[in-house]
């Protein structure tokens, strides 16, 4: 039965390899319920789980250094792509019920986060508003730089069509005749 558990755990770790570890010892089950059903809805995934357990499916996926988040019963959040929004939930959610919720942290793209760098992650903005961020922090240099090479070139634009004004026309050539020497104009 112990094996089947720790077997559950590690496909779900596997499936969702980022995770939040949250104690909910002090929430009623109406509180738990409401919770369980706003993950849902952010595409988060709550799994209960007992000490040994969480630690036995810790240690089959390689993940020591995680195991001291698991201290006493706790709910592991698997996220679904976007960990963030389900960040700000927990985070949210624990102010709501004035800290009865406790995140102690999690694990995310591999590094172990302790309770501060949760609440980092958590205040960071949506995913869309970073990127859109990094898209203007990239565009930015570049509209200058052809601002800047648009404004060199009418300036040179600009230089030849004045040095065409100041230089005076040159008088048409005549061919020079190579029999006579002249230039074929009559005396």
């Amino acid at each position: 039965m112990k094996d089947l558990m720790v077997q559950e755990l590690t496909t779900a770790l596997n499936t969702r390899p980022n995770f939040f570890v949250a104690s909910l010892g002090s929430l009623s089950a109406a509180e738990t319920d409401t919770l369980r059903k706003r993950l849902r809805m952010s595409q988060a995934q709550v799994l209960m789980v007992k000490r040994t357990l969480g630690l036995h499916g810790l240690s089959a996926m390689d993940l020591d250094d995680a195991k001291p988040l698991c201290e006493g019963s706790v709910a592991l959040v698997l996220p679904g792509e976007d960990i963030i929004p389900v960040a700000k939930l927990l985070r949210d959610f624990a102010k709501e019920n004035q800290d009865r919720l406790t995140v102690r942290g999690g694990l995310v793209e591999g590094q172990v986060l302790d309770r501060k760098r949760f609440e980092e992650l958590a205040s960071l903005p949506p995913k869309p508003q970073l990127i859109a961020r990094l898209v203007g922090t990239l565009e930015s240099p570049l509209a200058d730089l052809v601002f800047t090479v648009e404004a060199v070139l009418g300036e040179i634009a600009w230089v030849l069509e004045e040095a065409s004004k100041a230089v005076k026309p040159v008088e048409s050539v005549k061919p020079v005749d190579q029999t006579t020497g002249t230039t074929g104009q009559q005396a």
